[in-house]
């Protein structure tokens, strides 16, 4: 097995990317995943194998991040480092798998695909180290149906954020579809040698105001009082004081048929609101339908946001930078027909939580809690210290948004490959959310909603009911809109 320590040494670990480092050492958090369909074109003669080889050679070319590998995990900003593999086999990171059953229809759920990225995310890049990537690709196929393939790309999130994911999955299109008869398709794959590129902090300033800093340094000297848990807030059990305890990941999906997801766009356009709005106060209004009201009134819910648009980054380029944005949902009741979900959701609550996303995004990644990271000394430290205290926030909801290859889709050959059902997933993070709401939108106009969670954080069966809840909501919510 070769020696990491030999191997070229890039770059320090950024401080965002730290974050996820210690986390990956500790066994806090494991990976994230974005899944995607692939339909094969009618004039395709290559091997499926070698089509997938062939494309990830196009898509580690032009993504030097895809050949590094962490070192020093274990140690905090700026020990922690990336080094270079001198080679990838993709033999050691592409499994190929087999459906049992067909492929889901338009707003078909895909019990099998779940079960297969369970396993995924209970999974990390520690063993073997230096002989393999921070990242694996597993292709399911189906004999039932030979035009159609899944890629679920399942990477470190040290490497790179959600939005990341779509970079990947443009890059293996491209790939497949210029890849012609008598190109290389060998497993083995030597790196790149182009640079890394910087981390976050170097590649916005993140200024942050003394009011924000001051605000900060106070909430950790002085919880008790200037950050004061809301009264009878709901963020379920508490982390585990021993890591060991917590169980591993487990996920389900809310898939919601394209006529249905155009028509909750329309509706929350119409209402001056967004679709990631909407489906958080869906998913604070089946909360509280749940949570005896006595007991429960409020629950914060958290969602990172790409700052990329203020960085000098280009769309195909992979990154890891995002902010955070926090709202606090008060639990009120409307005149909605009694038992029914929308009893608890508004319309004005929907509205006020896009301000808040927008007034987040005004300030261009400034003020962001991210920055906040330089003055942590020790990371593990900072993340140990959560163990066997009560969670924050109550959920989180992460939207990557719609895929962007959807309207070229629309007008090009069947000749070429297509993207159709996208599943954005992730491991549980043991000491954060209870859960947490991964959305997003492919070529086949479906929206898609993971929850991942562990049975430490929330019971399955109460996470079950949510998730129903949230669908329960999404159909109530479209009932009389027109069709498209």
């Amino acid at each position: 097995m070769p020696d990491p320590a030999t191997f070229e040494k890039l770059r320090p670990c950024g401080r965002l990317e730290t974050h996820s480092t210690a986390r990956h050492h500790l066994g806090l958090y494991k990976n994230v995943g974005l899944t995607a369909e692939y339909k094969v074109p009618s004039n395709t003669q290559l091997r499926l194998e070698s089509h997938v080889y062939g494309a990830l050679r196009h898509v580690i070319s032009h993504n030097s991040n895809l050949s590094a590998i962490a070192l020093n995990e274990d140690q905090s900003y700026p020990n922690a480092y990336f080094a270079r593999l001198p080679a990838i086999n993709l033999q050691t990171c592409v499994e190929f798998l087999e459906r049992k059953t067909p492929f889901p229809e338009d707003g078909e759920s895909d019990q099998e695909m779940d079960k297969i990225l369970v396993q995924q995310h209970s999974r990390d890049f520690k063993q073997d180290l230096g002989s393999k990537p921070f990242w694996q690709v597993i292709i399911v196929t189906s004999l039932v149906d030979v035009t159609k393939f899944t890629a679920t790309w399942v990477w470190h999130h040290a490497l790179a954020d959600g939005i990341s994911g779509f970079v990947f999955h443009d890059s293996f299109l491209a790939g497949l579809n210029s890849l012609k008869e008598g190109d290389n398709t060998d497993p083995i794959i030597k790196s790149p040698t182009s640079a890394l590129l910087p981390p976050l902090e170097e590649l916005h300033p993140m200024i942050i105001s003394w009011s924000f800093f001051l605000r900060a340094i106070l909430a950790s000297i002085l919880p008790a009082i200037f950050a004061k848990r809301p009264a009878k807030l709901w963020t379920g059990k508490a982390v585990p004081s021993d890591v060991t305890m917590e169980s591993k990941t487990r996920l389900r999906t809310l898939v919601i048929s394209k006529a249905t997801t155009t028509k909750l766009a329309e509706a929350s356009r119409r209402e001056k609101t967004s679709v990631t709005a909407t489906l958080q106060c869906l998913l604070a209004a089946s909360l509280f339908s749940l949570l005896p009201a006595a007991e429960y009134h409020r629950l914060t819910i958290e969602g990172p946001m790409s700052v990329r648009r203020f960085l000098n980054v280009k769309d195909d380029q992979m990154t890891d930078a995002f902010t955070l944005y926090n709202f606090l949902h008060e639990r009120t009741e409307s005149d909605a027909q009694t038992g029914s979900i929308l009893r608890y959701f508004s319309w004005d609550t929907a509205r006020a939580v896009k301000s808040v996303i927008a007034a987040e995004a005004a300030k261009g990644g400034n003020d962001n809690s991210i920055a906040l990271l330089k003055y942590v000394s020790s990371m593990d430290q900072f993340l140990l210290g959560k163990m066997g205290k009560p969670r924050t926030p109550s959920a989180e909801i992460s939207n990557v948004g719609v895929w962007k290859g959807v309207q070229s889709q629309e007008t090009q050959s069947e000749t070429k490959w297509s993207i159709g059902r996208m599943v954005f997933s992730q491991s549980h993070n043991i000491v954060a959310n209870p859960f947490a709401m991964n959305v997003v939108t492919g070529g086949d106009g479906n929206a898609v909603a993971s929850f991942c969670w562990s049975e430490a954080a929330v019971d399955e069966d109460f996470m079950y009911k949510v998730i129903d809840g949230v669908r329960e909501g999404v159909e109530e919510l479209v009932v009389g809109e027109p069709e498209r």
